[in-house]
């Protein structure tokens, strides 16, 4: 095994652990709050607080796919291998976190006001946190990407 898919795997792993941290935070809350707290056993008791967790959510989705671009094109500046491995890191990382903290705003706002659409919102964001889960496959034709891009290696 070479130097280069050594650091590969050790960079998805730790992304894959990350990334599953991320998303069991959610589902753990999410859970606490249904089941514990009793968050979907009560009427609706209004939607100001679930209509800025929709609206945080939306702006959320675009900066998830926004920030995290910005912030390659910065990192992956004439790179090698090694460091744009550590730019998708730091891509996934920020991209991840922006979805997860609207979904905990969501839970909040389940808690807060008993509308079952906040948690079906904070539902949506995890799938798609789970569809950016890292594999050697996506990180390699990313970096790939990048390289012949940037005409390197």
């Amino acid at each position: 095994m070479s130097q280069q898919t050594s650091n590969l795997e050790q960079t998805v792993r730790g992304m894959q652990i990350i990334t599953a941290a991320l998303v069991l935070g959610v589902v753990v809350f999410a859970a606490i709050a249904v089941f514990v707290v009793g968050a979907m056993n009560e009427e609706s008791s209004g939607v100001i607080v679930s209509a800025v967790g929709l609206v945080w959510s939306a702006l959320a989705f675009v900066m998830h796919l926004v920030v995290p671009a910005i912030m390659t094109r910065q990192l992956s500046r004439g790179g090698n291998r090694e460091q744009l491995y550590g730019a998708y890191r730091a891509k996934t990382i920020v991209g991840l976190a922006l979805l997860e903290g609207a979904a905990f705003f969501n839970i909040v706002a389940l808690i807060i006001e008993h509308n079952w659409w906040s948690l079906a919102i904070a539902g949506g964001l995890v799938f798609w946190m789970l569809s950016a889960f890292p594999s050697t496959t996506k990180v390699e034709h990313w970096v790939e990407t990048q390289l012949m891009q940037s005409g390197a290696e």
